[in-house]
């Protein structure tokens, strides 16, 4: 692998930007993925990217090419309206918990996408770039404007960690009432950003893989953000590395060897998190610090 990387840095890959794609998103999605499952909502990115992958398909259906500006926008504007809908549906009604609503939106979407797709001359095919994406055919101005956009998304998300983390935990100092819908809808629509401009390159599920998967594997062995941070965001890019060299040696498909790839650690963490105890230490409490001191 260290020969593969060697060459990549020479520009001998065979997978072009890829690898570069996968090194600056891989950690923007670690790191909205750690807050997710410490709220322990882990549908909420994959129903945002469900709802960005819909925003696609709905351009798909009125003729506009997958990767052009018009589609990037109807599908930015999809996933912010689902962004909006998650943060009004935050409260509990009854006995039916935030989970079930976002689920319901995650399904709801993925339905009306099929129906979108259903009439388009390569309907299949469409259907399944949105959920595997095209990482490999990834071009460098559609690379270099979505490091732009991740660059002010991290920003933002570094300035506003603390009270959104507040919201999160219900601490006692977090912001009360429309606040608290008001830091989720920013918070979501930040992701909402990140999942739009992913998703067409990646695809859905290496998009949920990204949120997810590294940040469940380093929280098996601690449970501080910030050690969390240190872990898990150079675990995603190593295993996403991994992953596509894995895929370019065995010609396998490039988006499911990497989200194997990621699941496989996330087994293995688990498996070895079970057969090695571990003392209570100070690491093993349950405040959170924000990601940057």
């Amino acid at each position: 692998m260290f020969k593969w990387l060697v060459e990549f840095f020479n520009g001998q890959s065979a997978l072009g930007f890829a690898p570069l794609a996968a090194m600056v998103m891989a950690p923007v999605h670690c790191l909205f993925g750690l807050h997710i499952v410490r709220r322990g909502v882990i549908f909420i990115d994959l129903a945002v990217a469900q709802f960005a992958a819909l925003g696609m398909a709905f351009a798909v259906m009125r003729g506009h090419e997958v990767g052009t500006s018009q589609a990037y926008w109807i599908s930015l504007g999809f996933a912010l309206v689902g962004a909006l809908m998650i943060s009004l549906s935050k409260f509990k009604l009854g006995r039916v918990p935030h989970e079930a609503m976002i689920g319901i939106y995650f399904v709801a979407a993925s339905a009306l996408g099929i129906i979108l797709l259903e009439n388009t001359p390569h309907g299949v095919e469409e259907l399944r770039d949105m959920l595997t994406g095209n990482i490999i055919f990834v071009e460098q101005k559609h690379l270099v404007s979505t490091a732009w956009i991740y660059a002010a998304i991290v920003v933002v998300l570094i300035l506003l960690w603390r009270p959104i983390v507040a919201v999160s935990l219900r601490e006692p100092n977090a912001p009360k009432g429309a606040m608290i819908v008001l830091y989720d809808f920013i918070f979501y629509s930040l992701l909402a950003f990140v999942v739009a401009s992913s998703v067409q390159i990646a695809g859905v599920l290496l998009v949920f893989t990204w949120l997810v998967m590294p940040a469940v594997a380093v929280f098996f062995w601690v449970s501080r953000m910030k050690s969390a941070v240190r872990w898990a965001l150079p675990v995603s890019i190593l295993m996403s590395l991994f992953g596509l060299w894995a895929s370019e040696k065995k010609d396998w498909p490039t988006g499911a060897t990497m989200v194997v790839v990621l699941a496989s650690v996330v087994a293995v963490s688990y498996v070895a998190r079970l057969l090695i105890p571990m003392r209570p230490t100070a690491e093993q409490d349950t405040e959170i610090e924000p990601a940057v001191a």
